[in-house]
């Protein structure tokens, strides 16, 4: 059966070098189902109004999506953007013995859009980690969206280079890290990946993830996760209670990852 993870987070992590060197978001969008799409954008290259305004226009094609949906399968052509509103999805690889690697989380605000601007086949599936709400934009009016709106794209341009640079952080991890520091280094990432979108408030954000998620993501088994996990509870560096993360001791944790938020 698999265990929840939640997670709460008190402090967040001040040290300089785990700043994420983005504008703070806008206070004005708090109540906009397009918020987290608008707040990253903005953080990356500044929005005008029309800019927010044709944001706002892809709320239509929002939809709810349930809990391992695949959103978008592996070599197949996608003819839409795909755009994550809330929830938490992932992409990853499977292997024929149906083993999974979680290779990148896409949270409020993330998309993939090869297909809609290239029509190449995509060399990984999508698929949603937790009931999530997702928009299909059709390409033609995504790329209409691109045609007028070029600080959108500048935007959608930079949130791509940071997604490359995740990427390479992972594979740092993956290889390079131990278990515990690999843990650690991706609650660090989180907390910062979803404060700049508002989703993370005085070190605290939710994390409605499985320990099998964690596992194909850390390269662990899922026993190894809990012993980390149950490690970082006992060291006094977090706390999860229902699917809530908590850092306790958010500087001794970003130490221990060795963190750095520049690449995001």
């Amino acid at each position: 059966m698999e265990t929840f993870v939640p997670i709460t987070v008190m402090d967040s992590i001040n040290s300089r070098s785990a700043r994420v060197p983005r504008r703070p978001p806008p206070v004005q969008e708090e109540a906009s189902a397009v918020c987290p799409l608008a707040r990253k954008l903005d953080s990356l290259a500044s929005l005008t109004k029309q800019d927010r305004t044709a944001l706002e226009g892809l709320i239509g094609y929002v939809r709810p999506v349930e809990r391992h949906t695949i959103l978008v399968e592996q070599d197949c052509v996608a003819d839409h953007a795909l755009i994550v509103f809330a929830g938490f999805a992932a992409r990853y690889k499977r292997r024929a013995s149906g083993r999974r690697q979680i290779v990148a989380y896409l949270i409020p605000g993330d998309l993939c859009d090869r297909g809609a601007l290239h029509g190449y086949p995509l060399d990984h599936g999508i698929e949603a980690l937790t009931h999530c709400q997702v928009a299909k934009v059709p390409r033609a009016a995504y790329l209409d969206l691109l045609g007028r709106h070029p600080v959108i794209t500048l935007a959608m341009q930079r949130a791509r280079l940071a997604e490359e640079a995740t990427s390479r952080e992972w594979m740092v991890s993956i290889g390079m890290r131990s278990g515990l520091e690999r843990t650690a280094h991706l609650l660090c990432e989180l907390l910062e990946r979803l404060g700049s979108i508002g989703q993370a408030t005085d070190g605290q954000y939710d994390l409605p993830l499985t320990q099998l998620d964690l596992a194909d993501t850390l390269g662990l088994s899922s026993v190894h996760v809990n012993r980390v996990l149950q490690a970082l509870r006992r060291d006094g560096m977090i706390s999860l209670r229902r699917r809530r993360l908590r850092i306790l001791a958010p500087r001794r944790l970003c130490q221990l990852a060795e963190f750095e938020a520049g690449y995001l």
